[in-house]
């Protein structure tokens, strides 16, 4: 299969490396480009003990992580064309005797929507654990700068001065948006919601030539988890911003439990 697909006014490109899962780059919605490059770096999971007495220290228990690439890659990559669009697939088996089992998936409508999901298939290694896959977007409306990115909180868009941490607290515009980037010149955006069940957050990062793959959950910086760790005090107002989108799944979900965000591009 080609890792180039033109279909239902999408021209996209994708590959699969050692670290990054499924990658699409280099994508356009009717010859205007809309991401330079998305990507599912890792999922990391959480491990809770079921009885902990008050006289016994916590332990550390995770987060734990594992990069989804080809060493994990179950069969090849699949394509499936559907009504208005069309989807790519990937599994992938993390953990000996595949405890952790995922299915990428890349969805692409005729009207503008994308879907960036993961499947994920559970059971795990016991029933006390959650699940937090994290979805890295370099998004290029119409060039790299000159965008601004917007957060739905208090009733209204709030524009983001500096890079942040950005939850979903359950409020979200008309049309279900909590988060968007725009760019000043075109006004063209590109709008991004969680599934009406998902416990998800947005981290907003300015971008470096020296943050490129492979990716880690752990960045040096006071122990934090990447990309909290890298989110400092920057302007990202008119620059180049990398989006991370964080779910977090417990294990309590129905499994299978699909987790990613709807984005949606318009002009």
């Amino acid at each position: 299969m080609s890792n180039s697909i033109e279909h239902a006014d999408w021209k996209i490109h994708w590959k699969v490396t050692e670290s990054s899962g499924l990658i699409i780059y280099l994508a356009s919605y009717k010859n205007r480009r809309v991401m330079w490059e998305g990507s599912l770096p890792y999922v990391t999971v959480d491990h809770q003990r079921q009885v902990l007495s008050i006289d016994e220290e916590s332990e550390v228990h995770g987060p734990f992580w594992a990069p989804l690439g080809v060493r994990n890659l179950v069969g090849a990559i699949r394509r499936s064309d559907f009504r208005g669009g069309f989807e790519l697939a990937a599994d992938f088996c993390v953990g000996q005797g595949g405890p952790f089992r995922y299915t990428q998936l890349w969805r692409f409508h005729k009207d503008g929507r994308m879907a960036p999901w993961l499947v994920i298939h559970g059971p795990g290694l016991h029933d006390s654990h959650t699940y937090h896959p994290h979805w890295r977007f370099d998004f290029d409306i119409d060039g790299a700068a000159d965008d601004a990115l917007e957060h739905f909180e208090g009733g209204r868009w709030t524009r983001v001065a500096e890079e942040g941490w950005l939850p979903y607290t359950g409020e979200s515009a008309d049309n279900a948006t909590v988060w968007r980037q725009i760019d000043f010149g075109t006004g063209a955006e590109v709008a991004i919601r969680p599934h009406h069940w998902e416990d998800a957050e947005l981290f907003a990062i300015k971008y470096h030539d020296r943050e490129w793959p492979p990716y880690s959950p752990r960045s040096g910086s006071a122990g934090q988890t990447f990309p909290a760790g890298y989110t400092g005090d920057e302007s990202i107002d008119g620059e180049d911003v990398c989006l991370w989108y964080v779910a977090h799944v417990h294990h309590d979900a129905a499994f299978p439990f699909t987790a990613g965000p709807w984005i949606r591009c318009a002009f």
